[in-house]
């Protein structure tokens, strides 16, 4: 405690207390290396402001730019197909208890009538990689339309969102980037502009105004990396910054090579009227020479010629390298995968690889992709259809299959998991969801086909009561006929 401690605690001992609490947490965070102040660390400033106050302003910009990459950069079109492939692949299976009627509005569900039910999840998905977040409309429609399930959805770009929508509105709620919120903290609605502001068709946008949409009527699906986050930032984000830089980088290499295979010889000599190529006159003032291969020429030893020698390329490869690898790392995709380049993984590395990359992908599904999206969309649905009158089941939650993960060594898979059945740590049901089926639709393909193997004669030895009665058979010939 120093004097002036002393003087304030003498004065006002609550104070005194305070500022001595202070002092303790302040020598307790600088037990951080993280934390002190020095020159490893000058220049080094960290906002403390919420999810929302660093989202809100750079959200457009940061969004914009990742559409750009993606556009004109091979690696970052490239990370975006592998996340949307691996997530949703050739579709995602639902089973409902009216099966029927879901297989037929998953063809007619698309409100602009081009996609069906996973054509949408695959629109939905890409857009929320590569803006950060992406909007689901349900659009309800009337009996005339000639829908049996009155049920259709649209999927749009967040752009929709009226982000300038902030603070108190007049009827006591609240929005934080154009998302309304009540007094407890529940989303009552969204503010969407009707059509895309950046629509060049549109003949309204001079008077462009956005609309109060219930959030019942709206799916918002984005990944939530931080508490009370609202709107969604996409991962390619962070590798941004080195993607522009690696195009800088290869681009300024490309225009350095193209300088210096522009010089070709240099000659030094006091005779102007020497020439070692042949000579091509243009004007008076203009002379150009051409070096044809082959071609000997012989100049006196006065006179010299140095050839451009133009400088190696040193460490471009593993300069370029070392950026995809840290890009890679950040939009959430192996090095190989964006790339295409395997030549430095073995099989056991790319395997080790590929389990974490796909753990990454079934967060995604089971984390945000299902609760956001698939869940709502299946209660949804029950719901209107009960409503229709084209069902009286109960409603009840929905079992979703996700795509189908393909094997790296199909033999070792296969035979790892027939261990995994033959040691009860494994259901069958479970390694067919694992593939992307429904098991109840494999098991009875398999009884159909068994049956009909059955009445033609035909003997397999994947049927374990046929194969045993073989092995009887040919136990008991042994038996009678040793010989």
């Amino acid at each position: 405690m120093n004097f002036i401690d002393e003087i304030v605690g003498y004065v006002s001992p609550m104070s005194g207390v305070r500022r001595a609490q202070a002092r303790s947490a302040l020598e307790l965070m600088r037990g951080y290396d993280a934390a002190k102040v020095g020159r490893r660390t000058d220049g080094w400033i960290a906002g403390a402001g919420s999810a929302n106050m660093e989202i809100a302003p750079a959200l457009a910009r940061v969004r914009n730019r990742c559409r750009d990459v993606v556009r004109n950069n091979e690696y970052a079109a490239k990370a975006l197909d592998t996340l949307c492939v691996n997530t949703v692949g050739d579709g995602i299976v639902a089973k409902s208890q009216d099966q029927a009627l879901w297989d037929n509005w998953s063809e007619y569900c698309d409100a602009d009538g081009q996609l069906d039910f996973n054509g949408l999840l695959d629109l939905a998905h890409r857009t929320r990689r590569e803006s950060g977040e992406v909007i689901i409309r349900f659009r309800s429609r009337m009996p005339d339309d000639g829908f049996e399930v009155p049920l259709q959805i649209q999927v749009l770009e967040p752009d929709h969102i009226d982000s300038s929508k902030m603070g108190q509105l007049s009827n006591g709620n609240y929005a934080i980037a154009g998302v309304e919120f009540n007094l407890i903290g529940q989303r009552v609605a969204y503010w969407l502009f009707p059509v895309h502001p950046g629509e060049v068709a549109s003949y309204r946008l001079n008077s462009l105004e956005s609309v109060r949409v219930p959030a019942s009527e709206v799916l918002h699906y984005y990944r939530k990396r931080r508490p009370t986050q609202v709107r969604g930032m996409p991962e390619l984000a962070v590798s941004l910054l080195r993607l522009r830089d690696l195009a800088d980088y290869e681009q300024a290499e490309l225009v350095r090579k193209k300088i210096e295979s522009c010089f070709v010889a240099f000659v030094r000599s006091d005779d102007t009227s020497l020439r070692i190529g042949n000579e091509t006159k243009q004007n008076a003032r203009s002379v150009n020479e051409k070096v044809a291969p082959g071609m000997i020429k012989y100049i006196s030893n006065s006179e010299g010629v140095d050839f451009g020698n133009p400088a190696s390329s040193g460490g471009y490869g593993d300069y370029t390298d070392t950026q995809l690898h840290a890009i890679a790392a950040g939009a959430g995709v192996m090095y190989s995968q964006m790339t295409g380049n395997l030549s430095k993984f073995n099989f056991s590395s790319y395997r080790a690889g590929l389990v974490e990359f796909r753990q990454m992908i079934k967060a995604e599904q089971w984390l945000a992709l299902k609760p956001m999206v698939l869940a709502p969309i299946g209660r949804r649905f029950q719901e209107v259809a009960r409503l229709a009158g084209k069902t009286r089941k109960p409603i009840v939650p929905m079992a979703w299959t996700m795509p189908k993960l393909q094997w790296v060594d199909p033999l070792k898979d296969v035979m790892a998991a027939k261990e995994e059945h033959r040691g009860t740590t494994k259901s069958i049901s479970e390694t067919i969801r694992e593939r992307g089926e429904d098991p109840e639709k494999v098991f009875a393909e398999i009884r159909a086909e068994r049956e009909m193997l059955k009445s033609y004669g035909i003997l397999t030895d994947s049927d374990a009561a046929i194969s045993q009665r073989l092995i009887d058979a040919a136990t008991a010939a042994d038996m009678l006929d040793p010989l």
